[in-house]
């Protein structure tokens, strides 16, 4: 009797180091397997609805333009181009600076998603410029991005919201 009890407790200690042993080895986090925040560019560069942007942002250098500040970016995508009638080629054959300018006229400061914005002109990420935010009518209370609509709300990234509009916001630039 007192063999078996001896046993018992031998083995009750043996198992209990083994599952104190595999739950302190399985629980090591290895950093292959997290999980890297998306940003702004990651997004629209995984994301084929976006590849006319994709195109304009890479032939611009503007790829790590929205990897690191806060923003609200207003991207059109493919079939807001298409409707705008303009070209990545049309936008990349114009001065690096109005090329940029053309990005940036689509962008605000700070987080805001489509629920927090008000009827009223926004400050846009260019100085001097704005976004201008209306309601569609009294009847229908959707907003307008500078007479766009947004198609799809709030695709969250790390570093900031996109709104996905109908159209280009602004005409091409010439000068």
């Amino acid at each position: 009797m007192k063999k078996i009890n001896f046993i018992g407790r031998y083995m009750a200690i043996f198992l209990s180091v083994i599952v104190f042993t595999s739950i302190v080895t399985s629980c090591k986090e290895n950093d292959d397997d997290i999980v890297k925040p998306k940003t702004i560019t990651d997004v629209i560069m995984q994301n084929d609805e976006f590849s006319i942007l994709r195109e304009i942002i890479l032939d611009n250098g503007l790829g790590d333009a929205f990897r690191t500040e806060n923003v609200t970016f207003f991207a059109p995508n493919n079939a807001a181009f298409i409707n705008s009638q303009v070209t990545a080629a049309m936008v990349n054959a114009l001065p690096d600076t109005l090329a940029r300018k053309f990005v940036f006229k689509h962008t605000l400061k700070g987080k805001i998603k489509y629920e927090e914005l008000v009827a009223k002109t926004y400050s846009s990420y260019i100085e001097g410029d704005s976004i201008i935010v209306k309601t569609a009518s009294a009847s229908d209370p959707a907003l307008l991005i500078n007479g766009a609509s947004v198609s799809t709300k709030n695709l969250n990234a790390d570093n900031g919201i996109i709104q996905v509009v109908s159209r280009v916001l602004v005409p091409l630039p010439t000068k």
